[in-house]
């Protein structure tokens, strides 16, 4: 091959200076090139004086980024320098290659970076698959190896940071998100979403003067805490998240309440069985209570449902047929055959006894309770002594269902309307009044008319998005006493929530920053979680999460 052919492949390939061809040799899969160092002089890597002394020299393979769908293999003539300094403790070394080839490396370096590139956005097992169509051979264990190689990114100063939570198992475990507000940009991934783990780093972090976060009391224990200097601010999404999920609970209920208008609606006479002695259960069918806020949101669910069926029933006694029930109700032809078939409203509860750990020791709490033991805290001491190993609240739980007597659900007056759901007009509450449409201001003026409830709840909730809207947080201690005035008891409950928090529920109706960024980072982070089928670990998640682009 002659010169001018080989000059021609050293300005294509992009060599370092002092890196020539020597020789090209195509296969029918690869493409070997020789590669020689042509610089007389090399500097030894301990003491840096360079030397001219020749000892040997030896090749070496190195795999180059592919060429045309082929691999590109380089041939490398290494040679040995002595060194001549009498002082160094090294007498021979081998020439280093800076720019092409680390010292001991199988991979030149801009082929690691491609390699590192293709981990980043594909992964382990899909970033080989595109490999190999590249004409790249590695393994899933190689590229990831490279890929956690990469050094982290330079951290700058945070100002503004926004906390958030992942599910690494949804219900059963969570991390933590962090990312700059001001440049949009991931921090940091913490493992679990615990208050000591966000005080650690906060204290390393001092420079942050602004923490966006939801309403969890374990980031805003942290960030009192260890930022006491930072202003908290409560993300506007989470309070309109919440305040929806107040209306539906505050809605549910109300259904019977605007059904009462209507005229041709014919009301049912609705008794109420008396109560029998309650026998105490057999440790076969015993449960444990079901918790407050679990209850109250089933008895608003059931209320709806039982209304509904008792507006199906007038329906059909009417004459109409079920097709018709169904599509004037808004529901199923289905559903309303099903319903009409069982004669009463779905109660929405599972049907079967979950196992406990408590299951074990029901039998002697019973006998125990028989005997005139009716003391909780007496009870779970003496079952731990037996081995429970349980908390004192599951044993509360259980012999709250002895010492209660619940009464059926109450339900308000049957009333008149056709169209009525909680979860639909709760977020018609929430809309801007400018966006609705005709019939959906109609609908809205139609259930305020019927309902005082609901009359009160739309203008408490529109007084609260407007100071939401318009950024006028100094409102909210107003807005927190009217409610507390008004006859809605689950809205005096979110009310006094907001109270325990108010200094950043304020700053969050006042200032700008909002979660909206960690919220799609969030969602960044679950892409990558679920390319990686699920096997993600924390080191490998936050390498991909902090680099990606």
């Amino acid at each position: 091959m002659d010169s001018s052919t080989l000059a021609l492949f050293n300005a294509l390939f992009h060599f370092p200076t002092g890196v020539v061809v020597t020789s090209i040799h195509p296969c029918a899969s690869d493409l070997v090139i020789a590669v020689a160092c042509q610089t007389s002089r090399m500097p030894c890597p301990e003491c840096q004086v360079p030397s001219e002394r020749l000892h040997s020299h030896y090749q070496r393979t190195v795999a180059d980024l592919p060429c045309a769908g082929c691999t590109v293999l380089l041939a490398l003539t290494v040679r040995k320098f002595v060194c001549s300094t009498p002082t160094c403790s090294r007498r021979i070394f081998t020439e280093r290659l800076p720019g092409l080839v680390a010292s001991s490396g199988r991979m030149t370096d801009r082929l690691i970076a491609l390699v590192q590139a293709l981990g980043l956005t594909a992964g382990g097992q899909m970033g080989t698959r595109l490999a190999n169509r590249m004409a790249i051979t590695t393994t899933p264990s190689t590229l990831l190896r490279h890929l956690m190689q990469l050094p982290p990114p330079a951290l700058q100063t945070v100002r503004v940071l926004g906390v958030d939570d992942f599910a690494w198992k949804k219900r059963h475990r969570y991390g933590t998100l962090l990312v700059d507000l001001e440049r949009h940009r991931n921090i940091d991934v913490l493992a679990d979403r615990e208050s000591v783990t966000l005080e650690h780093w906060l204290r390393a972090h001092p420079e942050v003067e602004v923490i966006s976060r939801d309403r969890g009391k374990e980031y805003a224990k942290a960030a009192t805490r260890a930022a006491p200097q930072a202003q908290q601010v409560v993300d506007r999404f989470h309070l309109v998240r919440n305040l929806a999920e107040v209306l539906q609970k505050v809605l549910a209920t109300c259904r019977a309440e605007i059904r009462q208008v209507d005229p041709h609606q014919p009301k049912l006479q609705h008794r109420r069985a008396e109560t029998s002695p309650r026998e105490l259960p057999t440790p076969q069918t015993w449960q444990q209570r079901t918790p407050p806020h679990v209850e109250r949101r089933h008895q608003a669910r059931q209320a709806q449902r039982e209304d509904q069926f008792q507006q199906m029933t007038a329906l059909r006694a009417q004459g109409l047929t079920q097709q018709a029930i169904a599509q004037r109700m808004g529901l199923s032809e289905r559903a309303v055959r099903r319903w009409l078939k069982q004669g009463a409203a779905p109660t929405g509860k599972r049907r079967f006894r979950r196992r406990s750990i408590f299951d074990p020791y029901a039998a002697y709490v019973l006998q125990r309770w028989q005997e005139g033991m009716h003391e909780g805290k007496q009870l779970y001491e003496e079952i731990r002594a037996q081995g429970f190993v349980g908390s004192i609240r599951v044993v509360q739980r259980f012999v709250q269902t002895l010492a209660d007597h619940p009464e059926g659900i109450t339900l308000p007056p049957i009333s008149a309307a056709e169209r009525f759901s909680a979860n639909n007009l709760a977020w018609v509450f929430i809309r801007d009044p400018v966006l609705l449409t005709a019939e959906e201001q109609a609908e809205l003026q139609e259930v305020s008319d019927a309902s005082s409830t609901i009359a009160i709840a739309y203008e408490l909730t529109q007084q609260f998005l407007r100071m939401l809207r318009e950024r006028t947080g100094e409102g909210l201690e107003a807005w927190i006493q009217a409610v507390e005035a008004s006859p809605l008891v689950e809205l005096r409950r979110f009310a006094q929530g907001l109270r325990k928090d108010q200094r950043a529920v304020v700053a969050g109706l006042t200032l700008s920053y909002s979660n909206g960024p960690v919220e799609a980072q969030v969602h960044k982070l679950k892409l990558i979680k679920r390319s990686m089928f699920g096997r993600a670990k924390l080191p490998l998640l936050r390498q991909r999460l902090l680099h990606a682009a």
